[in-house]
């Protein structure tokens, strides 16, 4: 039953990164990335992306960074959940460091099209889909996993429907392609797997 976790959790989107990365260095993802986009841009108007701007500032390093600090300081007020606060710190650093060493390693430049905020640096994998995948689907594991009441229902939906409205915001604001937003995604459900195994073997202890 482990192993089948183990596969599902970790080894099933390892295994679709592998295949989207491979995909965007030999540049196979063109026809992809270009018919997604050209979609999601006959949305874009004015208010739109005033609120696609704040729904991307919600898988901001700065954003992220305050929501941590927030939530190390409430777990370390309960002693049986000071092990997630540490959890939550290791979660963030690796998985920032990780997006940075995969961007310098593959070098794919941003989209050349119209770009509604400026940004530098690399493209693939999207830095605010995997952190964002990464941070809040960790925090949809400790909903499940601690609460025992009917708000984990609403709360993971709210968490979810934020992480699938970030990756959106990446492509509509012309900053990323579809491709990276998947690849985001896949390190970060990678991620989640990880540490929801350690939180397991953690709380066992």
């Amino acid at each position: 039953m482990k192993t089948l976790r183990y596969l599902l959790t970790i080894g099933l989107p390892a295994v679709l990164f592998a295949f989207i990365m491979k995909a965007v260095i030999n540049q196979n993802t063109v026809g992809f990335d270009s018919y997604i986009y050209q979609r999601i841009s006959r949305l874009v108007s004015p208010g739109l992306t005033e609120i696609m701007k704040l729904i991307t500032f919600f898988g901001s390093t700065e954003f992220l960074l305050t929501a941590a600090a927030i939530l190390i300081v409430f777990f370390f007020m309960d002693e049986k959940c000071s092990f997630y606060a540490s959890m939550i710190v290791i979660n963030l650093m690796l998985a920032a460091l990780l997006n940075e060493g995969l961007k310098k390693i593959i070098q794919r430049h941003r989209p050349d099209i119209l770009k509604l905020i400026d940004i530098g640096g690399y493209s693939f994998p999207s830095g605010h889909s995997m952190v964002s995948m990464s941070f809040y689907g960790f925090l949809i594991y400790l909903c499940w996993t601690n609460f025992k009441t009917r708000w984990k229902y609403p709360v993971s939906a709210l968490l979810s429907g934020l992480i699938l409205l970030i990756g959106f915001s990446r492509i509509y604001l012309g900053v990323h392609y579809a491709s990276d937003v998947l690849g985001g995604f896949c390190l970060g459900a990678v991620s989640i797997g990880v540490f929801s195994i350690i939180a397991d073997i953690g709380n066992k202890e």
